[in-house]
C-alpha cells in the first residue's frame, strides 16, 4: 500500500545541519525522513516544506533567503539521486515518476511570509517548482493571523479584529488560485480559516492537521472547518505530533483522530500529513518507514481495505490528480 505524506521539515533540518558545519546526507541520516526510509516505507510521493521560522534571531536571518536556500537543497536532492527521486510539479510528472518506479518529490512553502508581502516573489516561488504554501506559520505576518500566536504565547481569538486574513492576504490567495499553488490552512487562524474557505475558488487543504473534537488545541481543526473541508474537495493530512495527536501520542490514537474526521467529513477527506523532522522525536512513531504500521490501526478501528488505501495514498492520489 503505497505511502503519501502532505508535510515535512526534513529541508529545514538539512539546512541547519549545512549551516553548523555537520552537514547530514539525504541518502541516510539520523532524521526521521532519508531516502533509504522512504524506500522502505514504500513512499509515493513526499511533499517538503521550505519551513520559515520569522522570528530566527540569527544574525543576518532573512525569511526570503531561508526558503531559498532550502529549495537549494530540494534542487540538490533531486539531482543527486535522479534514478530514485524526482520533482513533481503537474499531475503528470506523478505518473510519470510511479511508472519509472521512483518516489514523487514536492516543494512547498510553509510560513507565507517568506515572499516579504511581494506578489512577484510568490509568481517566483512557483516558477521554482513551488506548488502548496501556509499562509502562516506561528507568527503573524503581512497576510494573516495564525491559530498559535508564538509571540504572544496565546491562541488567536476568532474576535480579534487582527485575528484574520489582510487584504494582501486576500491578493495572495487570488494569485495562489490563478497559479494553481495549493493553499494550506494548517497554522491559519480560526477566523482565517473561514475567512479564506469564503474568499477561495479553488479547494484548499490542511496538510498536517487533527481533531480538535478529539484534542483540543488550537492547531487541529474543528468539525465546522472539517465539514468545510470537505464540502470544497480538500483534504486533511493526519498530524503526527504527539501534542497534537493526544491520549498516548501513538497511531492507534490518531487512529481516533482519523475515526472522528471521517464521521464528519468522509473518509475522502483523509491523507497523511506526519509533520516529521519539525517535530519531536516520539519512539510510537519513529520515523518514516515505520508509517505502514499506521494500516493496522486504521483496520482496528473499523476502516475497510479501500478506505485504509484511501488515507494511506490516494485521496490524495485524486486531490493531487485533479488540482496540480
Amino acid at each position: 500500500m503505497k505511502v503519501w505524506d502532505l508535510h515535512c521539515d526534513t529541508l529545514n533540518e538539512l539546512r541547519y545541519a549545512e549551516k553548523a558545519g555537520a552537514p547530514k546526507s539525504f541518502l541516510h541520516n539520523d532524521l526521521h525522513i532519508d531516502l533509504e526510509k522512504l524506500q522502505k516505507g514504500d513512499y509515493m510521493l513526499q511533499c517538503f516544506a521550505a519551513f520559515v521560522n520569522l522570528a530566527d534571531k540569527t544574525p543576518g536571518a532573512d525569511p526570503l533567503v531561508t526558503a531559498l536556500e532550502e529549495i537549494d537543497i530540494f534542487k540538490r536532492m533531486m539531482a543527486q539521486y535522479p534514478d530514485k527521486i524526482a520533482p513533481v510539479y503537474t499531475a503528470a510528472d506523478i505518473r510519470k515518476n510511479a511508472a519509472a518506479g521512483k518516489i514523487s518529490a514536492m516543494l512547498t512553502i510553509e510560513e507565507g511570509g517568506c515572499c516579504k508581502g511581494s506578489l512577484g516573489v510568490l509568481r517566483r516561488m512557483y516558477e521554482l517548482g513551488v506548488r502548496m504554501m501556509t499562509l502562516t506559520w506561528n507568527h503573524r505576518n503581512h497576510l494573516a493571523a495564525p491559530a498559535f500566536d508564538a509571540d504572544a504565547d496565546v491562541a488567536v481569538a476568532f474576535d480579534d479584529e487582527t485575528g484574520g486574513l489582510t487584504e494582501l492576504g486576500r491578493d495572495f490567495i487570488a494569485e495562489l488560485e490563478e497559479k494553481r499553488i495549493i493553499l494550506d490552512v494548517s497554522h491559519l487562524s480560526d477566523r482565517g480559516f473561514f475567512e479564506l474557505a469564503e474568499a477561495s475558488h479553488r479547494p484548499f487543504i490542511a496538510s498536517h492537521s487533527n481533531a480538535r473534537a478529539v484534542h483540543n488545541v488550537p492547531r487541529n481543526l474543528t468539525d465546522d472547518m472539517i465539514r468545510t473541508i470537505a464540502r470544497k474537495g480538500g483534504i486533511i493530512g493526519l498530524n503526527y505530533y504527539s501534542d497534537f495527536i493526544g491520549g498516548e501520542g501513538g497511531f492507534a490514537q490518531l487512529a481516533r483522530h482519523a475515526s472522528h474526521i471521517a464521521r464528519i467529513g468522509g473518509s475522502e477527506v483523509l491523507a497523511l500529513g506526519s509533520d516529521f523532522d519539525g517535530i519531536p522525536n516520539n519512539p510510537l512513531i519513529p520515523d518514516c518507514k515505520s508509517v505502514p504500521c499506521f494500516t493496522d490501526h486504521l483496520e482496528r478501528a473499523g476502516f475497510s481495505f479501500d478506505e485504509i488505501d484511501g488515507i494511506m495514498g490516494k485521496n490524495a492520489i485524486s486531490f493531487l490528480s485533479e488540482n496540480l
